[in-house]
């Protein structure tokens, strides 16, 4: 299987090359197209602007023989260079992280991380977005997210025809995968990251120069159910959330007005 590798943190993460490397462990050919820099919280956005570039990367010694590509654009854009540019072999399935930090909740419309795996689902690939608990200052275990991608690997060939599905994947942050507790099957949870906000405003002159402070309120994050992906992360359990385009077919009677 040619596996695309790509993320939103950008080429130089650690977690990228991290899960370049579980994949080619599990058996997989692997390429990466990555953002040049950080792109994170891009969801599935691709810019108008044509005039971008892409130069070849070369990998850590360790992934010797990757071909490896940077581009100052957007996950999505990764993705859509892979497919069409000609300058890959054919993509068998497109696997997007390690991502710094869960994507969880109704927060995977957010993630850069989830929509390069979702694009590639849209071209009919089985897709997986790998994230990893992040806990501040602490360092992130990298090695045991690079254990969940692999021992899940496997999946991406069985979701494979089910139509445009990507296996959401959240990885507790603990040191070693003993210390895991299981991989778990999960519902997205309710969190929202827009409800455990604060936003101050500092006006120094007129109100449109106003300096606006965002501060994430973690200590008033609430539990979560275990079903949940962001529940059973916080229960030690490794989260895989099925995930499907944000498409509702299901009808919608509307009372649309009459013209005058």
């Amino acid at each position: 299987m040619h596996v695309l590798v790509t993320n939103d943190d950008g080429i130089d993460s650690p977690g990228l090359w991290t899960l370049a490397k579980a994949m080619r462990a599990a058996g997989a050919h692997v390429s990466v197209v990555a953002p040049a820099e950080e792109q994170s919280a891009m969801s599935m956005a691709l810019p108008p602007q044509i005039n971008r570039e892409l130069r070849a990367i070369i990998p850590p010694a360790e992934l010797e023989g990757i071909l490896a590509f940077a581009h100052n654009g957007s996950p999505v854009g990764c993705v859509t260079i892979a497919m069409l540019s000609g300058l890959l072999p054919p993509i068998d399935a497109v696997v997007s992280g390690i991502n710094r930090g869960l994507n969880g909740g109704s927060n995977v419309m957010l993630s850069g991380t989830v929509g390069a795996a979702m694009i590639g689902a849209l071209w009919g690939l089985p897709a997986m977005a790998v994230s990893l608990q992040y806990l501040g200052p602490a360092p992130m275990p990298w090695a045991t997210a690079a254990y969940a991608a692999e021992r899940l690997f496997p999946l991406l060939e069985q979701i494979r025809g089910q139509g445009p599905l990507v296996l959401n994947v959240n990885v507790p942050h603990v040191a070693s995968p003993t210390e895991l507790r299981g991989f778990r099957q999960t519902r997205l949870s309710e969190f929202f990251f827009g409800h455990y906000l604060d936003l101050e405003l500092n006006p120094t002159g007129p109100a449109e120069r106003a300096q606006i402070t965002f501060r994430f309120v973690r200590e008033r994050i609430p539990d979560f159910a275990i079903d949940t992906d962001d529940g059973a992360v916080r229960a030690g359990y490794v989260s895989v959330t099925p995930l499907r385009p944000f498409i509702d077919h299901s009808p919608i009677t509307l009372n649309l007005p009459e013209l005058h």
